[in-house]
């Protein structure tokens, strides 16, 4: 099956989107305190957060059955300067960034999925709006309903 994963982060939360041909599922979360994590996931910038995005948004969906071994991903970048590391592989000055590149990649050969990064405008990144504001919407910050 074919996936569009959409995703964003801030500095104090991150989101995914998963689209497939059957439905649409939203997902966020809060990072929490750098010392609950030994002081690794200490969120420094946008981009960290959504490079953790990226990695728990594939995680979760292999987690909770919507994506499966062999399935396609077409990885939604807004983020030029991240559409370039992640396709050239680049090593960067984040260790966050670094870590999540490595289990990224760990992720998607032990499971054999197929990954598609495109570039996308801001406005079309359908899991900016969990990140952008301070609202509660419908979206989902547990697993429960889908497994």
């Amino acid at each position: 099956m074919e996936h569009e994963l959409f995703f964003d982060g801030t500095i104090k939360k991150y989101s995914w989107v998963i689209k497939n041909e059957s439905k649409t599922v939203h997902q966020k979360r809060e990072h929490p305190p750098a010392y609950l994590s030994g002081g690794k996931l200490d969120v420094k910038n946008n981009e960290e957060s959504k490079f953790i995005s990226l990695h728990v948004g594939i995680y979760w969906g292999l987690g909770v059955f919507i994506i499966k071994d062999h399935d396609t991903v077409n990885v939604m970048c807004d983020s030029k300067n991240m559409y370039e590391i992640l396709t050239n592989n680049k090593k960067t000055n984040s260790q966050i960034v670094n870590d999540k590149i490595y289990f990224i990649n760990q992720l998607t050969n032990h499971r054999n999925l197929k990954i598609n990064y495109q570039i996308i405008e801001s406005k079309k990144n359908l899991a900016t709006k969990s990140t952008s504001t301070d609202e509660e919407t419908s979206v989902s910050s547990n697993s429960r309903g889908f497994v």
